[in-house]
């Protein structure tokens, strides 16, 4: 019998290439989703897995632990978060319930119906926030400065304690910043990526910018979907670091995004003090030592590959888009 696995959040960029690489494996996969989505491409990607929609709203969240209970599956990977920085701000109860009270409900649901399911918790870097150190790795201590940070800090130490108490196969995967085409235009490097393919293809001629020296650690989602999956084969329970090693800065992103393309990102770039990040986290790059050494796990796509294959996207895209408008 194929194994069953449980997806939240599956209608994200994490989402997507995690479904499509258990699917690969031969997994029965279900996903959850808050809301219908119109993002191109998961049309296709919904007529090969079971597609359950749950409300956040009157009782929240109580449709995923019917389903746990119905479905009893192999693994969960927990990937639903209201995961954009700047909006945790603007919403920080919201923000709570959504990616600590779901992590919650989750593993009482796991604990009460189906106790023998392993799950994978999708933690942030955020939580290590003002950190001084140069690089972070299992036992780095948190100190969090967003709510968002904060509340999945929450949802990491609630895994850790279903784990403790209640013996689950429960683990944390702490990501650092990881990227696609698929990530949505309001995060930095799909902004940058798509007005790129506009310049080049004519159709704008600027981009607004906020804090162009902010450092992150970043890699290709789906080199970190692969983790997750590992992290579900082990004998017991562990949690890790996953990140590339390596911090660029966001004008280190422009340059390579522009150089694509043949343009100097310096004459295109405007500066937005607005768009600057107020207490925004130290740069910090990820000690993946153990994940090399227990999951035999190392990234794949290089920086400058993954900003290639961003802009290559939103090119193709751009161009998809105004065939169809000249059509």
């Amino acid at each position: 019998m194929a194994k069953v696995a449980l997806i939240t959040g599956i209608r994200g960029q994490d989402g997507f290439y995690l479904a499509d690489s258990l699917l690969a494996q031969g997994v029965n996969v279900h996903g959850v989703t808050r809301t219908p989505a119109t993002q191109p491409g998961n049309e296709a990607l919904d007529k090969r897995i079971h597609l359950h929609f749950v409300s956040d709203r009157e009782e929240p969240y109580q449709g995923i632990e019917m389903l746990i209970e119905y479905l009893c599956p192999d693994e969960i990977y927990h990937l639903a978060a209201d995961s954009f920085v700047p909006s945790s701000w603007e919403k920080p109860a919201a923000n709570l319930q959504i990616n600590a009270g779901l992590t919650a409900r989750i593993l009482e649901a796991v604990r009460r119906y189906s106790p023998y399911t392993r799950i994978v918790n999708a933690c942030s870097r955020e939580i290590f926030g003002t950190c001084c150190d140069s690089q972070a790795n299992e036992s780095t201590s948190m100190s969090p400065v967003t709510p968002y940070g904060i509340s999945k800090a929450a949802s990491r130490w609630l895994t850790h304690a279903y784990r403790e108490r209640y013996g689950l196969f429960a683990t944390n995967a702490i990501l650092f910043n990881h990227e696609s085409p698929r990530r949505p235009e309001k995060f930095v490097t799909r902004k940058i990526s798509a007005g790129v393919a506009k310049i080049a293809l004519n159709l704008s001629n600027s981009i607004q910018l906020g804090n162009m020296s902010a450092m992150r650690d970043w890699g290709f989602a789906g080199d970190y979907v692969d983790a997750m999956i590992r992290m579900l084969q082990l004998d017991r329970p562990e949690d890790f670091v996953l990140g590339t090693g390596a911090v660029h800065s966001i004008s280190d992103f422009a340059s390579i995004a522009f150089q694509y393309v043949g343009l100097d990102w310096r004459k295109y770039v405007q500066w937005n003090p607005q768009l600057a990040r107020p207490g925004d986290a130290a740069s910090l790059a990820a000690d993946s030592s153990k994940a090399r050494q227990l999951l035999g796990w190392v990234p794949r796509v290089s920086f400058q590959q993954l900003v290639e294959m961003m802009v290559e996207a939103d090119l193709n895209a751009q161009r998809e888009s105004t065939f169809k408008v000249a059509a």
